[in-house]
């Protein structure tokens, strides 16, 4: 889905969702998922134009159809993108693998930066999207390809400083290994995740990694993947947090997504039950506070902020930390378009406010693009509000309308042959 404004020549946005949320283990599972999903969501969109898809391969995939004896799987791949009119801009390479498996949690993070199965998986997944691209006709003037990935590893990086060291020689070497692949084709950026709890767990402290980094060109493949639920966890303004996101080098995606939050927890005992009812066995809910000094407080997971609950209410005598704090938010990604689930609120507000800064401010995105990529991969733990009715197709099709609401009110229309197009 390609987007334009008349008083913004030569820029344009570029809409996906992620299909992490049917995240396939073979080509057999990722053209079944495209079926199930993809397709029948851009008929019930009407849209008749190139459709635009965040591809995920897992390692595993990605790896095989590199490979010699994976070429007729890609050949095939390749006719199915051809055939459907898809427009495969935008790619997650986070997850290595067991995406949307029981027991993963921090495990998404692996394998690290230091490790070179990161960096070999990361260039193979390249190679696939510039040989779509050619295939699929990505060759607008000013056209990129998004990857995005995480910044090293789930938690602080050792203080010996030999894994951090090795990450940022492999993320060196991926970006000349991407611009290598881009040769004759659409730049190639790698967008660079923040996530709470994690060796960058907010936008300052990216930039910090960033900005040690050295080498010839890093600055012109290395980005930033902008994730609107991340941010929000951490409580980033939006402009500081676009700031430092381009602070050393290009927006090169944002991830349109949407955290749970909880305003005056200690006075609000039924939706804290409801939040902690919400942890489950496949995703890492990270919950950050806010307290009335400004100070946060941090948890890795659901089941971390039970336990810190229930030490705080057998401390007695003043307020419990947690309890008098003035905000949660926790890092459960729920549908773009709701405000709230059930008792709780949803930080939509924030993410929408980010995306309009950046509608109304192209020079920001430090691109021609702006990837956007709507990221609600939980709807496979969704229940009774939180997923709203009907199927997966229904739900998708809610958070693209409360999306390109957003995109018309802003002024921007879709350059595609899309029926009722403002």
């Amino acid at each position: 889905m390609r987007w334009t404004h008349p008083e913004y020549p030569g820029r344009r946005v570029r809409l996906a969702y992620c299909m992490n949320l049917h995240a396939a283990r073979d080509l057999s599972g990722l053209l079944g998922g495209m079926r199930a999903v993809t397709l029948p969501l851009r008929e019930r969109l009407a849209w008749t134009g190139p459709f635009g898809i965040g591809t995920y391969l897992p390692a595993e995939l990605a790896r095989d159809l590199v490979s010699g004896a994976g070429a007729s799987d890609l050949a095939c791949l390749r006719r199915f993108f051809v055939d459907e009119g898809l427009d495969p801009f935008t790619y997650n390479a986070f997850p290595a693998a067991n995406f949307q498996s029981k027991g993963l949690k921090e495990r998404v993070f692996e394998p690290t930066w230091d490790l070179p199965e990161r960096l070999e998986y990361t260039l193979n997944v390249a190679r696939i999207a510039a040989e779509l691209a050619r295939a699929c006709g990505i060759s607008e003037e000013g056209a990129h390809l998004s990857i995005s990935t995480h910044c090293g590893r789930f938690g602080p990086w050792p203080q010996d400083g030999d894994q951090r060291r090795l990450a940022g020689e492999a993320l060196a070497t991926c970006a000349q290994g991407l611009r290598s692949i881009a040769a004759g084709g659409p730049r190639l950026l790698l967008a660079l995740e923040p996530e709470p709890r994690s060796s960058a767990g907010d936008t300052t402290e990216l930039a910090a990694f960033l900005g040690s980094l050295h080498g010839p060109g890093l600055a012109d493949t290395l980005g930033t993947c902008l994730d609107t639920c991340h941010a929000a966890v951490e409580f980033e303004a939006g402009p500081a947090a676009l700031a430092q996101a381009t602070a050393y080098g290009p927006l090169a995606k944002l991830q349109f997504s949407s955290a749970l939050a909880l305003s005056e927890p200690g006075a609000r005992p039924e939706a804290r039950r409801l939040l902690l009812n919400m942890a489950e066995e496949r995703f890492l809910h990270q919950v950050t506070a806010r307290a009335r000094d400004g100070t946060l407080l941090r948890v890795n997971d659901l089941p971390d902020l039970a336990r810190e609950l229930a030490s705080d209410e057998k401390g007695g005598g003043s307020p419990a930390p947690w309890l008098d704090c003035a905000e949660w938010r926790c890092h459960f990604h729920v549908p773009v378009d709701l405000e709230r689930v059930g008792e709780l609120e949803t930080t939509r507000r924030q993410a929408d406010q980010l995306l309009a800064t950046l509608l109304e401010d192209p020079d920001a995105w430090t691109t021609d693009e702006l990837h956007l990529e709507i990221e609600t991969y939980t709807w496979s733990v969704l229940e009774g509000a939180a997923r709203g009715p009907g199927e997966l197709v229904d739900g998708l099709e809610r958070e693209y309308l409360h999306v390109m609401a957003g995109l018309r009110a802003a002024g921007w229309h879709t350059s595609d042959d899309a029926p009722g197009a403002a």
